[in-house]
């Protein structure tokens, strides 16, 4: 559906998606998304793909899991098809069978004077897997960091090479962090809620009583509820926003500096009552909050990124829990739905900045299911270009079914909705058994001799 206007944005002033690079037998990490019988929905280097393993054994281990590591083995009706590398496998993984990534890492090795030990072989296999040329110094580097992670294999390499490439700092800790498995957002604070609520409720410590009202305040602050009128909800983004995108490392830099935090505290909240209940040797309740603030610091983690100069905007990453009622379905407050949020701003020098006039936001919600809503808005002045985008052929109807009402609310907003259009969409770009190491319309491999 279109809705004509006076002067539409063109789909040109939409940044252009770097494709995402695939190979047979790589080792890639996965966020799972959602489970079905032998297929799983997951987001690989920011591409939202459908993948299919080969056992239902297999996928029903995923069903706790947020990342997962996977091994590409080609597709099957348009999914891809993986093998699971279940952790424990990490050093009979480490060891593979040669294959041409393989061959050619030994290859470029030995051409550039370099010692084709096995060590070097499987860094220069990540290197090429991610686009990176294959160097002494990038081997030394990957090789150091790697030291200081035990029983590294081919799925450390591959995660410490696709943070490299995503100018993400790379060290030890930073590798540590990407690498683990936790519970999604959502299903975090959903968790953390019901137990901040039973500590508020329930406890006979006054100071944690006190200190877990305050953290389920900020908790609940964190959560957008998408049924809110549009005065609420903006208020609701913009809270969360500001709760999720604030790392707590910045809170104790500002303590630090002698600024007064009082009542204006965010992270440092739940950690002044995770030292309460270490205190009172309430262990399991530590153990709930350090895993969740992992699970912050893993997204924000993304964050870090330094630009990439290749025609695509620097993004500002938001993991959001999104309360939204669904007609006919009976929901409670503590059922949350994954949603991620994207936000391209502009860098001048070491300052980063959101421009309201000329960005671009995209936003995806994981609804039940397997199904999903991704709004893609393009902000041009005060026009806007809207690029939706769902899972299914009914999902699409109710879309264009509410864009009449998202172009009223943009004009209270004093935008101008020039440009709308909704289609079911496949999930990303998958491998096709024909293609054989590198997807068509991708850069290539970087070499460098």
């Amino acid at each position: 559906m279109t809705i004509q206007g006076l002067q539409p944005v063109q789909p040109g002033a939409r940044p252009i998606d770097q494709p995402l690079q695939l190979h047979l037998n790589q080792k890639v990490t996965a966020e799972v998304l959602s489970v079905n019988g032998d297929q799983i929905e997951m987001v690989i280097q920011g591409y939202r793909v459908v993948g299919r393993l080969q056992t239902n054994e297999q996928s029903s281990m995923l069903e706790q899991h947020q990342l997962a590591q996977f091994i590409v083995k080609g597709s099957v009706d348009g999914a891809l098809l993986l093998a699971f590398a279940k952790p424990d496998e990490t050093a009979v993984l480490a060891a593979p069978k040669p294959n041409a990534m393989a061959v050619l890492s030994q290859n470029l090795l030995v051409l550039n004077n370099m010692e084709a030990t096995d060590i070097n072989v499987m860094i220069g296999k990540a290197l090429l897997n991610h686009g990176l040329p294959v160097t002494q110094t990038s081997i030394d580097e990957l090789t150091q960091i790697l030291s200081g992670i035990p029983n590294w294999g081919q799925n450390e390499a591959e995660m410490a090479a696709a943070l490299k490439a995503g100018g993400m700092p790379l060290t030890t800790s930073t590798l540590s962090l990407a690498m683990q498995t936790l519970p999604s957002l959502a299903e975090g604070v959903g968790k953390l809620e019901a137990q901040l609520v039973t500590l508020a409720q329930g406890n006979s410590n006054p100071e944690i009583t006190q200190l877990a009202e305050k953290a389920l305040k900020l908790i609940q602050s964190a959560t957008v509820n998408w049924t809110d009128d549009l005065p609420a909800l903006l208020n609701d983004l913009k809270q969360a926003i500001s709760i999720w995108g604030k790392s707590l490392e910045s809170e104790l830099a500002r303590q630090v500096q002698g600024e007064n935090l009082e009542g204006r505290e965010g992270w440092l909240s739940l950690i002044k009552l995770r030292n309460a209940l270490e205190a009172s040797g309430m262990r399991s309740s530590v153990r709930s909050i350090d895993q969740f603030m992992e699970g912050v610091r893993q997204m924000q983690f993304l964050n870090t990124a330094h630009p990439v100069e290749n025609g695509n905007p620097p993004w500002l990453l938001v993991n959001l829990p999104v309360a939204a009622h669904i007609p006919g379905q009976t929901q409670s407050r503590g059922d949350l739905f994954p949603a991620s949020l994207r936000i391209a701003y502009r860098t001048e020098g070491n300052i980063k900045r959101i421009d309201p006039d000329n960005t671009r936001l995209v936003l995806t919600v994981d609804l039940q299911d397997g199904e999903y809503v991704t709004a893609d808005l393009s902000v041009i002045g005060k026009r806007v270009g809207a690029w939706l985008s769902v899972s299914s052929e009914e999902l699409k109807d109710q879309a264009i079914a509410t864009l009449p009402d998202l172009e009223s609310r943009m004009e209270k907003l004093g935008l101008s909705l020039k440009l709308a259009h909704c289609e079911v969409a496949s999930i990303g770009p998958v491998l096709t058994e024909e293609q054989q190491y590198i997807l068509p319309g991708s850069k290539g491999i970087n070499i460098e001799a």
